[in-house]
């Protein structure tokens, strides 16, 4: 079991392929009883999760091709969202720090989207792990039905809307082979310390079209 590198879509200014390519394929099912290997995902996932200021993780962004995620379990009080996404949008600025949310988490396995309303949408600001030092505000579904199974194997549904739709749905895009660069966006946010130019971002944007 172990912390894992995040897979990013580059670095020192540069594109990187593979890396872009393996975020791009559609992840797979897990199959219960939960075998020794999925297990060890799930651990890994556990323990970057904890180390990683972050509201989720898909498997797939710590080199694993699975249908699984670990996200916030609820939204607590304490929790500043806002200032969340700008944490993950920074996190190939700063050090590696203990996330403050680390006991709040569920494991999300073969997540699905039920139901979605076309008349519920919000427009919020997302940082992702995987393309640093970009935040996005971008058009979601606000209010959606899910399901996911946990690791005993039983159906959990859920309503969620606000924050914990958007995580939901931000996790599922990974797993489904899928960036927030795809989605219709209102606003771009570059960090100023970062050495990201625009252009390399209208790059990124050309790829995943």
């Amino acid at each position: 079991m172990a912390i894992k590198k995040i897979i990013k879509v580059w670095e020192n200014s540069e594109l990187i392929s593979n890396n872009i390519s393996f975020l791009r394929k559609r992840t797979k099912n897990i199959f219960f009883p939960l075998t020794d290997t999925s297990n060890q995902i799930i651990q890994d996932l556990i323990d970057t999760y904890k180390k990683t200021t972050c509201a989720g993780i898909a498997a797939n962004q710590i080199g694993y091709d699975k249908s699984i995620f670990i996200g916030l379990a609820r939204l607590e009080d304490n929790i500043d969202v806002d200032e969340l996404e700008k944490k993950e949008a920074r996190s190939d600025q700063e050090p590696l720090e203990e996330n403050e949310y680390a006991d709040n988490y569920q494991i999300y396995i073969n997540p699905q989207i039920d139901k979605t309303d076309a008349a519920s949408i919000q427009e919020e600001v997302e940082g992702c792990l995987s393309i640093p030092s970009v935040s996005l505000k971008i058009k979601r579904f606000n209010k959606i039905k899910v399901r996911y199974y946990d690791q005993e194997g039983r159906a959990i549904k859920n309503t969620l809307k606000g924050f914990m739709s958007k995580l939901f749905q931000h996790e599922l895009d990974h797993l489904n082979g899928k960036l927030m660069v795809q989605h219709d966006m209102v606003e771009g946010f570059l960090d100023e310390k970062a050495n990201i130019s625009p252009e390399l971002f209208h790059e990124l944007r050309e790829i995943f079209r």
